[in-house]
């Protein structure tokens, strides 16, 4: 490969990593500011109903204990973002190896250049698969009363609520007075 294409591959690291951290920044801002102004999870507040994520950050916090059990009954999908994420911002840089491996020989390697090719050929249908994953454990989530213990034979482990994801009377209707 020659200095000039490295220096082009180069140049789109620093904004891939630009952009991750204003993604991160993005959400620990809107998390502190959801936080300050006590509103919560902004799905239920205007419609009253959970949303597909519900559970999310207890579950990550319980995996940074290490209780995978409890982490599994506040969401079991908890461990797909970061997968979909990392999907989301590899597609490009994915698609431009595999690119660059089709002009000509050069010194990208072998496994390298075989998982790009696979998110480049696969990648929005594992992301579509992983949102339709969501959307259905979300409406099981629903109608199931105890849905933290969905994976444990319908009791969720010590320490965990048992109806994490459900519906209550929408927040903005007692602003309003209705």
């Amino acid at each position: 490969m020659s200095s000039s294409k490295n220096g082009s591959f180069l140049e789109g690291v620093p904004g891939f990593v630009r952009d991750a951290l204003s993604l991160c920044l993005f959400i620990a801002g809107t998390a502190i500011a959801l936080y300050l102004v006590d509103l919560g999870c902004i799905f239920k507040t205007v419609t009253g109903l959970s949303c597909p994520g519900c559970g999310m950050t207890r579950a990550w916090l319980s995996a940074l204990r290490l209780d995978f059990s409890s982490a599994l009954a506040y969401h079991p999908l908890f461990w797909a973002v970061p997968i979909a994420i990392a999907l989301v911002y590899v597609q490009a840089p994915c698609a431009e190896l595999v690119h660059r491996a089709e002009q000509g020989p050069g010194s990208v390697g072998r496994a390298l250049l075989g998982a790009c090719s696979f998110v480049v050929k696969h990648g929005t249908m594992l992301l579509s698969a992983l949102i339709a994953a969501f959307l259905a454990l979300w409406v099981i989530r629903m109608i199931e009363p105890c849905d933290a213990g969905l994976l444990f034979g319908g009791a969720p482990p010590d320490g965990v609520i048992p109806d994490v994801v459900g519906w209550t009377r929408p927040v903005w209707m007692d602003w309003f007075g209705m």
